[in-house]
């Protein structure tokens, strides 16, 4: 929608400095019209205008009109672009909390305890792991953790804010997460390039917010965005050591279709699953619009059958680039 809303701007502004250009050459052209209003009809209709005396287009008061009308179509112009390109902070507010709960211990930059022994699962957000059963800890993680830790420190009182799920597969709590100030605590980790976003429905409550949030620190380089990891690579690029998530840029050779999902195949043995069910979320994208685009895609990359894969969620996982 945001695009589309971009372009109709354009081609509204567009349309609007067109139509004021060509009212002002054709009234120079024939002066046959007399007022403002005049104009404007003359220069969209092949009718004529009455001509009266002492009030031209271009006599002194008509060069006033002209010089007028010429910073009104400025000034619009400007106002237009202006609510094209702005990229206005969407809402990360609480509203109204669920509950307010103790935090007893953080497992990570994602994943709490709290005093009554519940594990809360930050919904929107994916931190690098830290070490377990031997597996070394991915790079950030300890910084993900140890900043998380800092936020919560003297905060006794955390808001919880639910979403259309309750419990994740493994049983635990999926909640937004607020200081008691009103903070998003999923927003700030990823303002701070210390999380990527997770966007997995139907939990789509604050994802403008997080997109927002995630797409500034990833194009000023912060934190995780700065790693070779998550920089984006061609799928032509991809070695066999390739795995965990991956931002990755490619053509869309074919799109191919399963009983159980859509598949977009890119250059490079990679193809992107989207699962029927998930469907709806990509509702803004036309998907057999993209065979011979060039597009970048988000998300946990792995192999099977010597073919690279990526399962997208959501329609904000994929890019198109041109």
């Amino acid at each position: 929608m945001a695009i589309h809303s971009r372009l109709n701007l354009r081609c509204l502004g567009s349309c609007i400095l067109t139509f004021a250009l060509n009212a002002i050459h054709s009234t120079r052209a024939s002066r046959k019209c007399s007022t403002l209003l005049d104009a404007l009809i003359n220069s969209t209709k092949n009718t004529e205008c009455k001509k009266d005396k002492g009030d031209h287009f271009l006599s002194k008061k008509g060069a006033r009109y002209e010089r007028f009308f010429v910073c009104a179509v400025i000034i619009l112009l400007s106002f237009l672009s202006n609510k094209a390109y702005s990229d206005p902070e969407p809402s990360c507010s609480i509203g109204s909390s669920d509950e307010t709960v103790e935090i007893n211990y953080v497992i990570d930059g994602d994943t709490v305890i709290l005093k009554d022994g519940r594990h809360v699962r930050l919904i929107g957000i994916d931190t690098p792991e830290i070490e377990r059963d031997g597996r070394k800890s991915d790079e950030g993680a300890h910084i993900a953790r140890s900043y998380l830790v800092s936020l919560l420190q003297g905060n006794k009182n955390i808001l919880l804010k639910f979403d259309s799920q309750r419990l994740d597969r493994y049983k635990r709590t999926l909640a937004h997460l607020f200081l008691p100030n009103g903070q998003n605590i999923q927003a700030v980790l990823l303002a701070n390039g210390l999380a990527t976003p997770l966007t997995i429905p139907p939990n789509l409550n604050f994802l403008n917010c997080y997109l927002y949030h995630s797409n500034h620190a990833m194009a000023s380089q912060q934190g995780l965005w700065r790693l070779k990891q998550y920089k984006p690579i061609s799928s032509t690029k991809l070695d066999n050591n390739t795995r965990g998530y991956r931002v990755i840029t490619g053509m869309v050779e074919r799109i191919g279709e399963s009983r159980s999902s859509i598949w977009i195949n890119l250059t490079g043995n990679v193809a992107l699953r989207i699962k029927r069910e998930d469907l709806d979320h990509f509702r803004e994208l036309e998907l057999q619009d993209l065979e011979g685009k060039i597009i970048q895609a988000r998300g946990w990359i792995y192999k099977n059958n010597n073919e690279f894969r990526i399962r997208i969620r959501h329609g904000s996982d994929i890019m198109l680039v041109r």
